[in-house]
């Protein structure tokens, strides 16, 4: 096939280029539009999806207001009232049973969606009517469940819930909806019974069904955790996964594959509980073309027409091979080979182009040196510009406490925050130079801790675990003190008691590890990220820890040299990491 293709002519190789480009070409285009076509049925369905959602939820409103009312009915009954009022014991009066059930009969049958209304008094005595009849009633166990200790919180109004926990068991209708409310006696307000109204699922079922016979859709209720009130007619399991999923987005709609179905979700919350009810609306079977469509297909064959010579123009112009050589040379310059190219005796417009080439190659090389150069000159003015940073905020500090104890007549403290400040700026400082060795460094670290525990009576202990070979290495000044400043005023500050920090040093892979960790009270992942991306102030300095770690960025030329493990109440561990410094740049 390649010697075939070798074997055409310029012409038939152009042809045959511009044929495959045009197929695919169109066949972005058709993919585009099919894309188009298919966001505007999902946009079509989930907007026309919030209105019927919308729609039955109005409808199932009436039906749980009709069930608030008919409860209206029983607690404003005069019959009941008296009945309830009358009893006194443990043992049912026949009468009052005659009487309770004869107006609970005659408001069930004007119920259509009602399965049972059931009355316990305060003996756990029942009184009920029914259209299915209930397996077992644990009327009993009222008293134990959840929704009876709400009753009191509710005042007199009612609720509904999903079933009844374990109170009403029956045999042949497994799935219902309860309403529950107290009774209370008109005059004296005094709880008289408790009454339970039972709706059987399968009525809503119907309705639902009756309302996707034609399009095939499925509707269902979940409450705030998407656990089934009404389950889905199908894909009961895939369904709550995507409602899951649905929850997270926050979105009126969503699109979901159910078993290879495209299916857009509706939620709309009921006013009841943190129930909501669900439309699942299949799109597959829309074919929904916009009508703007014919525009953008006319607007998208002029391009494919105007591509499709403009590719023939180039190709035209770019077939030969030597312009194949410049540019396999220019790939080379690109990745950073900056080698010139050959040039034969003959004047010719490629040999021109390679001189061309040749002068802007060497005039890109020189720039990059001098770009380098340049750069280590900012580097190093940012690096001076970021040690002038460090300290000026602690001395102030540390001579208000002189201050404070010389007024105090603190003499032997005054004496010895003195000597440590001494300590601490003569290794800080160290002539002006940028290494100081990891001894120095941590007589350092122990001056600083000592004036702070003049300051702060005492509460911070630091304990050494440093690598004996590793004392006379140098490394760049004041590594320690950032970590250490964050750990005591973010970190043992902010507990009570005692603070303890752990300063570890060791080799490792060529490298010095330095590892502050202490028992304060933590960060938590977002406050880490803040801290090593520079969004918030650590040190009290104004230099922290992102000051610190572009500081040992630029002198070590090391990505990510600090990182950050932290647990909230349990402590923080900073690891810095910097190379073990040649004899030559000691």
């Amino acid at each position: 096939m390649k010697e075939l293709y070798k074997s055409l002519t310029i012409k038939s190789r152009i042809i045959i280029l511009n044929i495959t480009i045009l197929i695919i070409s169109i066949s972005m285009s058709f993919v585009f539009i099919s894309f188009i076509n298919r966001k505007y049925t999902e946009r079509e369905v989930g907007e026309a999806g919030i209105q019927t959602v919308n729609a039955l939820k109005g409808n199932l409103s009436i039906i749980f207001d009709n069930v608030t009312q008919f409860s209206d009915l029983i607690y404003f009954d005069e019959d009941i009232q008296s009945s309830l009022r009358s009893i006194d014991s443990i043992y049912m009066d026949p009468y009052i049973l005659s009487s309770i059930r004869k107006s609970l009969v005659n408001m069930i049958l004007s119920g259509e969606y009602l399965s049972g209304v059931y009355i316990f008094d305060k003996y756990h005595n029942t009184y009920s009517s029914y259209k299915n009849a209930p397996e077992k009633v644990n009327s009993g166990e009222i008293r134990s469940t959840f929704w009876y200790h709400n009753l009191k919180k509710a005042r007199g109004n009612g609720f509904f819930i999903h079933k009844s926990e374990g109170i009403i068991l029956y045999r042949n209708q497994p799935n219902y909806i309860s309403y529950i409310r107290e009774i209370g006696d008109m005059n004296t307000y005094e709880t008289l019974a408790t009454l339970l109204v039972t709706i059987d699922a399968r009525t809503l079922e119907s309705y639902f069904e009756e309302v996707s016979a034609e399009s095939n859709n499925d509707f269902f209720i979940v409450d705030g955790k998407n656990n089934y009130i009404i389950p889905p007619k199908n894909h009961e399991e895939d369904l709550k996964n995507k409602l899951d999923k649905m929850q997270e987005e926050e979105k009126p709609y969503v699109r979901v594959d159910l078993q290879g179905d495209r299916t857009i979700l509706v939620k709309q919350d009921m006013g009841i509980n943190d129930w909501q009810l669900v439309g699942a609306f299949k799109t597959d079977k829309l074919e929904v073309m916009a009508p703007y469509y014919t525009t953008a297909i006319a607007i998208i064959v002029v391009i494919n027409i105007l591509f499709v010579f403009i590719s023939s123009m180039i190709l035209t112009r770019l077939i030969f091979k030597p312009l194949s050589k410049v540019g396999n040379h220019m790939r080379m310059v690109e990745k950073g080979h900056f080698m010139e190219m050959a040039i034969d005796k003959h004047p010719n417009e490629i040999n021109e182009l390679k001189r061309i080439f040749n002068g802007m190659t060497l005039s890109i090389r020189n720039l990059i040196a001098k770009v380098k150069e340049e750069e280590q000159i900012i580097a190093k003015g940012k690096l001076d510009i970021i040690n002038a940073q460090i300290n000026p905020h602690f001395l102030y500090n540390t001579l208000d406490a002189v201050s404070a104890l010389a007024l105090m007549e603190d003499y032997q403290n005054c004496f010895k925050i003195t000597q440590a400040l001494g300590s601490f700026y003569r290794n800080s400082l160290n002539s002006g130079l940028d290494l100081i060795s990891i001894r120095d460094e941590i007589e350092s670290i122990k001056s600083y801790i000592t004036i702070l525990n003049i300051r702060y009576d005492n509460n911070i202990e630091v304990l050494f675990d440093v690598e004996e070979d590793l004392l006379h290495e140098k490394v760049l000044k004041l590594i320690l003190q950032p970590p250490v400043e964050n750990a005591i005023h973010h970190g043992i500050r902010s507990r009570s008691g005692k603070g303890t920090i752990w300063i570890n040093i060791f080799e490792r892979d060529g490298e010095i590890i330095f590892a502050v960790s202490d028992n304060g009270k933590g960060m938590s992942e977002k406050r880490v990220e803040e801290v090593l991306k520079g969004e918030c102030k650590t040190g009290k300095s104004g230099f922290g820890l992102h000051g610190q770690m572009e500081r040992i960025r630029l002198y070590y030329d090391i990505d990510d040299p600090i990182s950050i493990h932290s647990v909230e109440g349990v402590g923080t561990e900073v690891t810095i990491r910097v190379r073990r410094l040649k004899e030559g740049k000691k």
